[in-house]
């Protein structure tokens, strides 16, 4: 006569002194620190599966550990003798059941054979039940989606350690539901060594265990410390079936692998103001590792010996390459006979530092231009546009102030230009800009560097403008300065190369220097109390320094 056992859905806290006897399979061990002390182990927790699919959490306890630790293994089947019962009021509900169960120093734990109990036991609740979810429901869910998106690793710091981070999007096959999952340290880099060394069309994933998160009204899921399992196109019954349903329904065509920003989960003021670090161009043309900033600064022109647009793969969103009449990506390694297309526009951006080129892709260059790439390119063709040049709409990014959030990365540092600066989100409202140049008090800093530089740089110190000025003074007489070149006064040179600007001696002598990247020469006029100063170059440099001394005078 086969050995009786009781099943997980009859197990309760009843006031009769049962002796509980289960036949279950262990689908997650793991070890819990949560009540750890310096003199015992940590817990040991299980979630156990019967015949039925029943799921029940049992626990060993640190004083037991040493009891136990060695006779139970993750997917091993057991005969559990003897075990307590209590409510189930964990931080954390890995099974839905009203009650949990723990060892005993009697617990009675034998290892049998039995194929009956599947190895996983998913339990997995529909996309549209987690994202309705409205109150604080601390239970672990299992999820099963094809990715559709992946953003970039991020990093942050958790009191005071650092901790790395990467969001999917998962999709299910029916609704068309996506739902937005994050994957924390080793889960985020399991997934993307798996990326990295499986290529596939599709990526089909099951986290068992997920935690549900509502941030800021949206709800996802999330992978826990301990608990939570992850399966990247894995070998079972579940996501097999999954592929075949994939490639069979009519959404297969419409499935695309996206890159998601980075700041799905933050307002533009926590992106900029709150989170970010800031650094000039300048600051950001010195970084020699792959770094993320936030950066502000002036588009002065479209770069047009780039593409503005690029065909990108559907899936992966990287760049196609033509081979004979179809187009191949080497990414998925697979040839497509269609393309999507997207933005990459390479944007020329001045700081009172510095210049360098930043490249906008798709989701942010579309926010700003409101109109889809495959949009303006159809509509620029149309109209007989020279693919030499782009559309006059990116224009409208030319003489724009912008707030940036950059990925810089490094590529050689050998060479002349070592990055490429990519932006990665975009802040083009007034009110978020002026809050960051008061944060960081740009136009301040662009003053005190507009002082500090100009004339250290041809003259010895600004004594020396002093002395020089009142030797011609003095002299009652326009002579040429020694601070101008030899023979030519500033008002004798060519307007092509210099710009002359008058300002009061007091204010420039008082001031211990001016700044501008064009070389600057001084004189003054014996009649009058001012300094004409001749500054070398173009109409922007002019302009800045006609600012500085704009704003040092008021």
């Amino acid at each position: 006569m086969a050995s009786r056992y009781d099943l997980i859905c009859n197990v309760n806290g009843g006031s009769e002194h049962k002796i509980w006897r289960i036949k279950v399979r262990v689908i997650r061990l793991w070890r819990s620190s949560y009540f750890k002390d310096n003199n015992n182990k940590p817990m040991i927790e299980l979630v156990v599966l019967d015949e039925q699919g029943g799921r029940i959490q049992c626990t060993v306890k640190s004083i037991h550990v040493y009891l136990f630790e060695n006779s139970i293994n993750e997917g091993n089947v057991y005969m559990l003798e003897n075990l307590s019962v209590a409510l189930n009021s964990g931080k954390y509900k890995p099974t839905m059941h009203e009650f949990r169960m723990f060892f005993k120093r009697e617990t009675r734990v034998t290892l049998v054979e039995d194929s009956s109990i599947p190895l996983y036991g998913f339990s997995f609740v529909p996309f549209v039940e987690i994202l309705n979810e409205t109150k604080d429901d601390r239970r672990l869910v299992d999820v099963l989606g094809v990715v559709t998106g992946k953003g970039n690793l991020i990093e942050i710091k958790k009191e005071g350690k650092p901790c790395n981070y990467v969001v999917i999007e998962l999709e299910n096959i029916e609704g068309g539901l996506k739902l937005r999952c994050t994957l924390w340290e080793d889960y985020a880099f399991m997934f993307l060594k798996h990326l990295e060394d499986h290529p596939s069309e599709s990526y089909v994933v099951v986290l068992q265990f997920a935690e549900m998160k509502n941030f800021k009204g949206s709800v996802g899921v999330s992978n826990t410390t301990y608990n939570s399992k992850l399966f990247i196109n894995a070998n079972i019954h579940e996501i097999e079936d999954f592929q075949m349903r994939l490639k069979s329904s009519d959404s297969q065509q419409g499935i695309q692998f996206s890159q998601l920003s980075d700041h799905a989960s933050l307002t533009l003021e926590e992106e900029f103001l709150e989170r970010g670090v800031y650094k000039s161009i300048a600051d950001l043309k010195e970084v020699t590792q792959n770094s993320v900033f936030v950066t502000i600064g002036t588009v002065k022109d479209i770069e047009s010996e780039y593409n503005w647009c690029y065909r990108a793969c559907k899936k992966c969103s990287l760049g196609l390459k033509l081979d004979g009449s179809m187009f191949y990506c080497k990414k998925c390694v697979t040839h497509y006979s269609t393309f999507v297309t997207r933005y990459s526009i390479q944007l020329h951006v001045v700081d009172e530092t510095d210049s360098a080129s930043f490249i906008l892709f798709d989701k942010e260059a579309s926010n700003f231009l409101k109109i889809p790439a495959y949009e303006l390119r159809t509509s620029y063709i149309a109209k007989g546009g020279d693919k030499n040049r782009h559309p006059e709409e990116i224009d409208s990014f030319k003489d724009k102030k912008f707030l940036f959030k950059v990925q810089v990365k490094i590529q050689d540092m050998e060479s002349i230009v070592p990055y490429v600066i990519s932006i990665s989100r975009l802040c083009f409202e007034d009110n978020i800009i002026a809050s960051f140049e008061k944060k960081y008090q740009i136009e301040e800093v662009a003053l005190i560097q507009d002082n500090s530089e100009l004339l250290s740089q041809f003259t010895e110190s600004s004594d020396l403008l002093k002395d020089n000025l009142s030797v011609s003074c003095d002299n009652g007489v326009d002579t040429p300065s020694p601070l101008l070149p030899t023979g030519k006064t500033a008002s004798n040179m060519d307007s092509s190369v210099i710009k002359v600007l008058d300002v009061d001696l007091a204010e420039y002598c008082g001031n211990a220097s001016f700044d501008t990247p064009s070389k600057c020469k001084g004189e003054m006029h014996s009649e009058q109390t001012i300094v004409r100063v001749a500054v070398h170059g173009d109409e922007q440099s002019a302009k800045k320094l006609r600012k500085v001394i704009k704003e040092e005078k008021n």
